[in-house]
């Protein structure tokens, strides 16, 4: 399934070009390589791990100008991920196929391989995470919802169709969990989840897009739902520091529970808590020296506290 893509070398150095504002790149079909657009990137910025953007291009066949979701897989560090770049394309793909009946899934249209670039369609989405900073009390009101909804995917994910578990995915064999083989995301992460903000500028909390699913694989259903559990546990974490301090939210943690308990395992929250843990204590990204000593005090002081909280109250309350 996987062809060598690796213009840059594996989280390389190489120099290659940024999309910048003002600039335009071309982009192909994932179809046809004939068909192309050139787009006109509008906005840009560096995430820690991926450099983002939105850019204007016109429709081949239509000829109407269109809005995209520009995703280049360089990170703060300066470093190129091919890799991600393939994965981005393999869990777009299959996530749309699955789950655009539940939940926007933002279609994969276009690529460029030069540039590792993923361009998606266009969705004006407020992430959970972004609302409990910004309204928390539409939060709490709408949380639920969320919840209740990630439940469905999760279920589609148990019993996966046919044609996808004949795409060749990886197999992650785990000693925990049921023994059927679910379709897992690496990205699926209560965060990857948002309300569609509409033209009055108010949001829909009955339109729920997820979008950053990256690597497919297959494993136990317990799995995906660890990863996801894990993530609402982590909604507090990073800014403001205020919330942070808090540490987990307990109470939102027992919310979630409840529709969660039939795909739980201890252990597999147990696996992600370690994963999220090492990730999280080990793994800083920023653009100099500065910026990673800060995050990492931040950590130390903290963040580990956080994560013995978060995994105190999964080892009481998860069977």
């Amino acid at each position: 399934m996987h062809e060598d893509l690796h213009p840059h070398g594996e989280g390389s150095d190489s120099v290659a070009q940024l999309i910048e504002t003002g600039r335009e790149y071309p982009a192909e079909s994932l179809q046809t390589a004939s068909n192309q657009i050139r787009l006109r990137c509008t906005s840009v910025y560096q995430r820690n791990w991926t450099r983002v953007g939105v850019g204007m291009a016109r429709e081949p066949d239509s000829g109407e100008s269109s809005r995209f979701f520009l995703k280049q897989n360089i990170g703060k560090n300066g470093l190129w991920h091919d890799n991600h770049w393939e994965y981005e394309q393999a869990g777009a793909i299959i996530a749309h196929k699955l789950f655009s009946h539940l939940v926007r899934v933002p279609a994969l249209r276009y690529k460029n391989k030069s540039l590792l670039l993923n361009v998606f369609d266009y969705i004006d989405v407020v992430t959970v995470d972004e609302q409990l900073r910004s309204d928390p009390v539409c939060f709490d009101g709408s949380i639920a919802s969320v919840i209740g909804k990630m439940v469905q995917v999760l279920e589609v994910m148990r019993q996966p169709p046919a044609e996808v578990l004949e795409k060749n995915l990886p197999v992650k064999h785990r000693s925990y969990g049921s023994p059927g083989k679910a379709v897992c995301f690496k990205g699926f992460d209560i965060r990857n989840a948002g309300f569609i903000r509409m033209d009055d500028g108010r949001l829909n909390t009955d339109d729920l897009a997820v979008f950053d699913f990256v690597r497919p694989y297959l494993a136990p259903i317990e799995e995906a739902a660890a990863k996801l559990f894990v993530s609402i546990g982590l909604l507090n974490w990073g800014k403001p520091l205020s919330r942070f301090m808090q540490g987990p939210d307990l109470m939102l943690l027992e919310k979630a529970l409840l529709p969660m308990a039939p795909y739980m395992d201890k252990n597999a929250v147990q696996a992600e808590l370690k994963l999220q843990s090492t990730f999280r204590t080990h793994e800083f990204q920023g653009a100099g020296r500065l910026e990673r000593a800060i995050k990492r005090l931040g950590v130390d002081a903290l963040g580990k506290r956080y994560l013995r909280k978060l995994a105190r109250w999964c080892d009481r309350h998860i069977n």
